[in-house]
């Protein structure tokens, strides 16, 4: 599958899924823009591209905080100086809670989830969208990394859920809304995944809650490679997925079906 040609943005691409995501567009041949938070780590990672022999002209890196409204509009400025036109956008950059119920959730932490797993998509797919709809030939697609925590409420906390099934909304709005005008949006649920957001999980949580989670994942606790989470992401951007406009993607190795 070739993705020569193509623009893609990708939040959160420091590592993890986010960073295969970028990394299995440059070996389709597509330019990235690479954005996360954490500096040292975009910058190791850039190198880790340069090493195996994607350069400047076909990489991209912006130091974004993705709640920071200027800083993403820096990194879609950027992108369009650098390679004139997008056509992917991956909204991947999230964080977890701490498994606490509504009782017990703190607005603080319920604030900062809400704003990094939903309305930094909204931020990134609005100027997204309108970049698609500017340019020629117009059109591009959104994939949005959700979680198997917007169909399953014992997952996570409240916080975390209600952010992720916000997401799938957000996702079927903006098909639908935009499904006659060359964009598609569609939104994956990964089960689990050795990533950054199982480090954060492991501190404070609230024991009850993750107790939860863990009788749920006991019945099929496989955990998913993020390099094949990744292959499924280009094929849903790609051409050969055109008629998916709004679908909810389960990438769980099955989990979901038990």
């Amino acid at each position: 599958m070739s993705f020569l040609g193509n623009v893609v943005l990708v939040t959160g691409a420091a590592g993890g899924l986010g960073k295969a995501i970028a990394n299995a567009f440059l070996q389709a041949g597509a330019s990235v823009t690479i954005c996360d938070v954490m500096a040292d780590v975009l910058q190791n990672t850039v190198k880790e591209f340069n090493s195996a022999g994607f350069g400047d002209d076909r990489l991209l890196s912006t130091e974004t905080d993705v709640t920071n409204e200027a800083a993403i509009d820096q990194a879609f400025t950027r992108t369009i100086q650098k390679f004139g036109r997008l056509d992917v956008l991956v909204n991947n950059a999230g964080i977890t809670d701490k498994w606490q119920p509504v009782g017990s959730l703190e607005r603080s932490l319920w604030d900062r989830v809400i704003a990094i797993n939903l309305t930094a998509p909204y931020l990134f797919s609005k100027r997204a969208v309108n970049q698609f709809l500017a340019q020629e030939p117009s059109g591009g697609a959104i994939i949005n990394i959700a979680s198997m925590a917007a169909i399953k409420g014992c997952l996570a906390g409240a916080a975390y859920v209600s952010s992720k099934s916000g997401l799938v909304g957000l996702t079927k709005n903006t098909a639908a809304a935009y499904n006659k005008k060359n964009i598609r949006a569609v939104v994956f649920l990964p089960g689990g995944m050795n990533t950054r957001l199982i480090n954060q999980a492991n501190n404070g949580v609230d024991e009850e809650g993750f107790a939860l989670t863990m009788k749920a994942g006991a019945v099929e606790p496989k955990i998913s490679d993020v390099n094949d989470v990744a292959k499924s992401v280009l094929f849903y951007a790609g051409e050969h997925a055109y008629i998916s406009n709004g679908a909810v993607i389960t990438v769980d190795g099955g989990w979901s079906a038990f």
